[in-house]
């Protein structure tokens, strides 16, 4: 018997997509006696880890009984929604979008609900702002913008967006996470969404200033054809060269990897996918990708990186997609 303290502990996103990706291994065909018992120990950690295997257990039973909502691409249960407990409604049963790095319950309706501007599955959005800049959103994005006399500031809390940052006197600033970008007479790609959790900037025209919001953690400036990662510990690596049409190549629809890591392309292809995908284990997605995909035909890219990876991608539900090893 599950301990009753369970629903009453909401687990943290890392832990949550640990669980499902454990839940999903177990239902692919190739799980083990040792894969169960493994599991088992996972969930018995803490009362956080045993809540969060509930939740996948149950997002996974609701799989069979799922539908798509056209206009938003999100995924609800199509069984009676009423049968849904209150917990489940709130920590995001209902509604489910799909991450880069697994399964993630998150709270999708209140992102768009709560945001300024936001995007749905495979929705990208062109915004014309106050002072004349212009921004480019990927799918499953979202933003708030907040000009004053004083500064013009804008939040990316997650996804991808690209800023074409008009002439003013007021300083430009994106903060995403723990780290702003401060533009310099400037067009820039700003990615929040990276397997890993890191943060990609990449500058097409101009330049831009990096920094901590805190910290002694030292900035960096990055010139036109130069790209640098924050990581999720908020340190600034070293910029790279790197062509400024690859930046913007998703605009048009196409995903450029060069020898980057396949969680990142499947990060990328899961804002344009209907659905659930998950790695069978965490180190396939180290595994380094160089490729052209369409992100308008998601499933037809993940069949082209498994006909030239040593990957084997699974439907293990019409809305569960499985990536294990050859």
């Amino acid at each position: 018997m599950k301990p009753a303290s369970a629903a009453r502990h909401c687990p943290a996103k890392d832990i949550s997509d640990a669980a499902l990706g454990w839940v999903v291994r177990l239902h692919s065909g190739e799980a083990t006696v040792d894969d169960q018992r493994a599991y088992e120990a996972w969930r018995g950690q803490s009362a956080e880890h045993e809540a969060a295997a509930v939740e996948a257990e149950a997002l996974w039973d609701d799989a069979a009984h799922l539908r798509r909502d056209r206009r938003t691409g999100l995924i609800y249960p199509g069984r009676d929604t009423a049968l849904l407990s209150r917990r489940r409604l709130l920590t995001g049963a209902v509604g489910i979008a799909v991450l880069g790095s697994g399964l993630a319950a998150s709270r999708p309706w209140l992102r768009i609900l709560g945001s300024d501007y936001a995007t749905a599955t495979a929705e990208t959005r062109s915004i014309g702002l106050p002072d004349g800049s212009r921004v480019i959103l990927n799918a499953r994005t979202a933003m708030d913008v907040d000009f004053d006399e004083q500064a013009r500031r804008v939040v990316l809390k997650e996804g991808q967006a690209f800023f074409d940052v008009a002439t003013d006197a007021r300083p430009f600033q994106v903060a995403s996470g723990g780290t702003i970008v401060t533009a310099l007479g400037t067009a820039f790609d700003v990615d929040a969404n990276a397997a890993d959790g890191s943060l990609g900037i990449a500058v097409t025209r101009h330049s831009v200033r990096v920094s901590p919001m805190a910290g002694d953690l030292m900035g960096v400036t990055l010139a036109e054809g130069e790209r640098v990662s924050v990581g999720g510990d908020g340190a600034i690596g070293s910029p790279v060269v790197q062509d400024p049409a690859i930046a913007l190549a998703w605009q048009s629809g196409m995903y450029v990897a060069e020898n980057r890591r396949l969680g990142d392309v499947v990060a990328a292809l899961s804002r344009y996918h209907g659905g659930w995908i998950v790695f069978s284990h965490d180190r396939l997605k180290s595994t380094l990708v160089s490729a052209v995909l369409d992100l308008r035909t998601p499933d037809a890219a993940l069949a082209a990186l498994a006909s030239g990876l040593p990957i084997r991608v699974t439907r293990m539900t019409r809305f569960v997609t499985l990536i294990s090893a050859v």
